[in-house]
């Protein structure tokens, strides 16, 4: 008798880690200072992951890795909102996607809306409904495209390179 996986496993973990630093590094590194936030490639890193490795990799890298980005680029108040955002958002896409490019175009338009509801909201708490509609929302929905623009075809020609690492445990 086969013993189920930990969700946490060794592979998870590792990948988890990779990623992380993949995504803080490509927010830190490619970052563009608008209004309130940050126009950054670390979404291309998170999508990447999240085709690639599945839901669990994906949510915990963006969220862990955009997260830390948060921290060290001196964004300590978007931190904890970014761990939740960008956390879930590569889950859901992780979760949705396949291998197909209309699956992965799928699982970005269910998952980018809570990386744009969560920032949207968030910007219109901290500093009212102007900023987050003129400011945020613009960048957040420019940030979600170039991500998906760019991992869809990386993912894609990426996945028939590394099938021995792929790690789906159902996603």
């Amino acid at each position: 008798m086969m013993e189920k996986e930990s969700i946490l496993d060794a592979k998870v973990v590792a990948f988890s880690s990779v990623f992380a630093a993949a995504v803080a590094i490509a927010t830190m590194i490619i970052t563009i200072p608008v209004g309130f936030g940050v126009l950054n490639f670390g979404e291309i890193v998170i999508y990447t992951a999240a085709f690639l490795f599945g839901g669990i990799v994906g949510g915990l890298a963006g969220g862990i890795g955009a997260a830390a980005a948060d921290l060290i680029l001196g964004y300590a108040v978007w931190a904890p909102i970014t761990l939740i955002v960008k956390g879930l958002e590569g889950f859901v896409v992780g979760k949705v996607s396949g291998k197909s490019v209309g699956s992965k175009t799928w699982a970005v338009a269910l998952g980018a809306p809570i990386m744009i509801v969560g920032y949207f909201l968030a910007t219109w708490f901290l500093f009212g409904l102007p900023a987050a509609v003129f400011q945020e929302l613009p960048i957040d929905l420019l940030q979600a495209g170039v991500g998906a623009a760019i991992a869809i075809p990386i993912s894609h020609l990426l996945q028939s390179y590394i099938p021995q690492l792929r790690y789906d445990q159902n996603k």
